[in-house]
């Protein structure tokens, strides 16, 4: 059953990511669930229509929950949190002082920001991060569905590696 959990959470996530890639941004997804797995909120990177390069959907999620992340704080309720992507680390550092206690990720990020289990090998928030159950990679099927929009977003003119060509070539 809370197998079955996890994948429901994540394939909602994933709807978030992509939101986010039909919004000419980077797809990632987030949604965060109380122990009653109950959602709290629902986030997604809006770092291009926002024009915020902080607005992940870690964070985002994060600020949708309002206060229910504090209530949650105080009263050390279990908050999960579900991603598409494993959380950078300027989101990690926001899961761990919102003090969630679960993070469950489609994808690992070796190759962008992931910054999750980088941050946790370091040891700098240990007792922070011992309190934390981490999930990578639990669906080889949504990780794939998690690739693609990764692929499609290569292509999208607000990819960063798109918009150097276009300022190497004088435009913007």
């Amino acid at each position: 059953m809370k197998y079955d959990l996890d994948r429901y959470f994540l394939e909602m996530a994933l709807k978030e990511a992509e939101i986010a890639l039909e919004s000419n941004t980077y797809p990632v997804g987030a949604v965060i669930v109380d122990e009653g797995n109950n959602i709290i909120s629902r986030g997604r990177n809006q770092v291009y229509p926002n024009k915020d390069l902080t607005a992940h959907a870690e964070i985002d999620a994060i600020r949708n929950a309002e206060d229910k992340i504090l209530h949650a704080k105080v009263r050390g309720e279990k908050l999960t949190i579900y991603s598409s992507l494993e959380p950078c680390p300027m989101c990690t550092g926001a899961i761990l002082f919102a003090h969630i206690k679960k993070v469950v990720w489609l994808l690992n990020d070796d190759l962008g920001f992931g910054g999750y289990r980088k941050m946790k090998g370091t040891l700098i928030f240990e007792d922070r991060f011992k309190k934390v159950e981490m999930i990578p990679e639990p669906f080889k099927d949504l990780m794939e569905r998690q690739i693609y929009l990764l692929e499609r977003w290569a292509e999208n003119p607000n990819h960063i590696e798109n918009l150097r060509k276009i300022v190497q070539k004088g435009g913007i």
